[in-house]
């Protein structure tokens, strides 16, 4: 497996995401929703690195079957409690083609929080289908598909950095 980035790079960018974050949002509390299907990992290190007061709402999702590439999901695990007027950041591990989280963006809208914005771990430009605001991003990656980090399979997952993985 081929290293993506290392532990030290990875430690480093979080850390700015989270004084990135922290500046944007001087004065407000920040309620996280964080899609735990790949980005708890990273999710728990970006709330360390954040200086404000964080809520974490876990959210699960699938993909509808026979449909991984419309962007439609089913949600396993729902935010627990209402996000009117609240300041919302959706976390993210990988942003591919954009279209599952351009679907739950729109339906964290509908809870008409007082702003809405997105972070992810990483981004794939040349797969992007949909248009879809990243505000925080933290590398941007090629074709490879990667793992480590909280992403991949059973054997991935625990690994410290991010690796292109072998297609399954």
């Amino acid at each position: 497996m081929k290293i993506l980035v290392d532990q030290q790079t990875l430690s480093k960018r979080v850390a700015e995401l989270g004084a990135a974050i922290t500046r944007d949002f001087a004065d407000r509390d920040i309620d996280i929703v964080c899609l735990i299907n790949g980005a708890s990992t990273f999710c728990a290190d970006l709330v360390r690195a954040i200086q404000r007061p964080v809520k974490v709402h876990p959210l699960a999702f699938t993909s509808y079957p026979g449909s991984p590439q419309s962007g439609e999901v089913r949600v396993t695990l729902d935010v627990g409690e209402p996000l009117i007027g609240r300041h919302v950041l959706l976390v993210e591990a990988v942003v591919i083609s954009g279209r599952t989280p351009l679907f739950l963006m729109d339906a964290l809208k509908l809870r008409r929080p007082a702003t809405l914005a997105m972070c992810a771990l990483a981004v794939k430009p040349k797969a992007r289908a949909v248009e879809l605001e990243v505000a925080y991003k933290g590398f941007e990656f090629g074709a490879e598909i990667a793992a480590g980090y909280g992403m991949g399979g059973p054997a991935e997952r625990a690994l410290p950095y991010i690796v292109a993985a072998e297609a399954h």
